[in-house]
């Protein structure tokens, strides 16, 4: 197999697996819908990041960025109306949509390579509300409706597209897969050690009892 083949194997399956991150955390707010601690400003982030990367796809002709991120930003989406907030889903949709219009509308008017920079500063600040929730969570000691599996396959996502950047020499994605893959991992530890903490609590309790 020749380097620009393996390269591309790797972005598609960076792309499926980024597909499928978002499907235990909908599967996981489904079955515990009153769980809080999921950040929709997060996924907001993330939707937005995602249709620029779609935009930066179409517009470079680099096609593993098509579908994966068409079905990512409906699976995003999805979640922000899901996930319990204060603010409503009708205020949700509209914050959503005025920004994707003024995002989308900033990369049109870019050269098309710097869209990809564009996606990289969406994508550099979308993890950082989950973050700053899942520590306030962790210090609560809350149980959490964060899902771990959506979180691991992002890390896992990541790496593909990190060594496909790197095979192809696109340096917009090797920016941004490896900024994604620090803040996946710190997530998968931080939710981690609450489960843990969580389930110790628990058995206290039980032996307490």
């Amino acid at each position: 197999m020749s380097v620009h083949n393996l390269a591309l194997s790797l972005a598609y399956l960076g792309a499926t697996l980024g597909v499928t991150m978002v499907v235990p955390q909908i599967l996981r707010t489904l079955r515990h819908p009153t769980l809080t601690g999921v950040s929709p400003a997060s996924w907001g982030l993330t939707a937005l990041a995602c249709a620029t990367w779609l935009t930066y796809g179409i517009r470079t002709a680099q096609v593993p960025q098509i579908p994966g991120n068409v079905l990512l930003v409906s699976g995003a989406v999805t979640i922000v109306l899901l996930v319990p907030s204060p603010v409503s889903r009708s205020r949700r949709v509209l914050a959503l949509g005025l920004a994707a219009a003024v995002l989308l509308a900033v990369a049109l008017s870019l050269p098309a390579r710097s869209v990809g920079y564009l996606a990289i500063g969406v994508g550099l600040v979308s993890a950082w509300p989950q973050v700053y929730d899942s520590v306030v969570g962790w210090r609560s000691g809350a149980e959490s409706g964060v899902s771990i599996a959506t979180w691991s396959l992002k890390v896992t996502s990541q790496v593909s597209w990190l060594t496909y950047a790197l095979l192809a020499g696109d340096v917009p994605v090797a920016i941004a897969a490896s900024v994604a893959l620090t803040t996946a991992v710190s997530l998968v530890s931080l939710e981690a050690s609450r489960r843990v903490i969580g389930a110790r609590a628990d058995a206290m309790v039980f032996e307490a009892a």
